[in-house]
C-alpha cells in the first residue's frame, strides 16, 4: 500500500463495476480518481454515497473519502493528465438489434487520448469483441493524443467478470485474464492488477485472444 501511494489511478466509468473497481484500488493505497461524465454519479460518490446498491460499496466509498485516497470529477482535464494509471470501465451495451455500441468507449478514448501525457499506463476493463482494442481503441487514442501505444504509454486490456450483489467478491477472487499491446504494458498492468486481485492472473499472448 505504500509504494501504491506513490501513484494517481483514475478510473474511467464509474457504474456498476466501476465504482467497486475504484473503491478497491482506493484500499489498495492507490490516489484514486473517479470519472465519470454523470453528474449524478459524481455527486453521489463525492457525498460518500453509491448511486446504486452493491454489498459492501458505501463502507468503502465513505472509509476511503475520509482517509483522501478517494476523489470523483466530471472533469477529464482535472483527472487525466495527473493519472499514472488510467482505468477504463465503461459500458458497451447490446441494442435491440444485438447490436454492439462502443460510442461510449470510442468517446472515452478520445476524451482520454486528448489529456494523455507520455509514461501513462491505460487499462481496459470494459467488454469488447475480438480486434476492438487493436483497431478502435489504439487508432483512437493515438489519433487524439499524437502518442504510439506500447512506446509513449501503455496500454492493455483485463476484461471483468462479476456478478451484481456480489462485485467486490468477484473482481477480488475470480481468475484474471491479461494482456498488452508488449511485454512492458503487460508487466505494468500486472502488477497493477494483482494489487486488488487475489485470484490467479491469467497472461496471454495478445489483447485480441483476451477479448476472445
Amino acid at each position: 500500500p505504500e509504494k501504491c501511494g506513490k501513484y494517481v489511478l483514475t478510473v474511467v466509468g464509474c457504474g456498476r463495476m466501476g465504482l467497486p473497481t475504484a473503491c478497491l484500488f482506493a484500499e489498495a493505497g492507490f490516489k484514486v480518481v473517479c470519472f465519470d461524465v454523470d453528474h449524478y454519479i459524481v455527486n453521489q460518490i463525492s457525498s460518500g454515497l453509491s448511486p446504486f446498491y452493491e454489498t459492501g460499496l458505501n463502507r468503502l466509498i465513505k472509509k476511503n473519502l475520509k482517509g483522501e485516497h478517494l476523489t470523483a470529477t466530471t472533469s477529464v482535464k482535472e483527472a487525466v493528465p495527473k493519472s499514472d494509471i488510467v482505468v477504463f470501465v465503461v459500458d458497451t451495451p447490446i441494442d435491440e438489434k444485438k447490436r454492439v455500441d462502443y460510442s461510449h468507449l470510442e468517446e472515452a478514448s478520445r476524451d482520454v487520448g486528448l489529456n494523455l501525457r507520455p509514461g501513462t499506463l491505460l487499462i481496459f476493463e470494459s467488454t469488447t469483441g475480438p480486434g476492438v482494442m487493436e483497431t478502435l481503441v489504439k487508432e483512437t487514442l493515438e489519433t487524439s493524443s499524437g502518442l504510439r501505444a506500447g512506446i509513449d504509454f501503455g496500454l492493455s486490456f483485463s476484461p471483468i467478470r462479476a456478478s451484481s450483489g456480489r462485485i467486490l467478491h468477484d473482481i477480488t477472487n475470480y481468475t484474471r485474464v491479461v494482456s498488452a499491446i508488449d511485454k512492458q504494458s503487460l508487466g505494468a498492468a500486472k502488477a497493477v492488477i494483482k494489487t486488488i486481485v487475489k485470484g490467479q492472473i491469467c497472461e496471454v499472448s495478445s489483447m485480441k485472444t483476451a477479448e476472445v
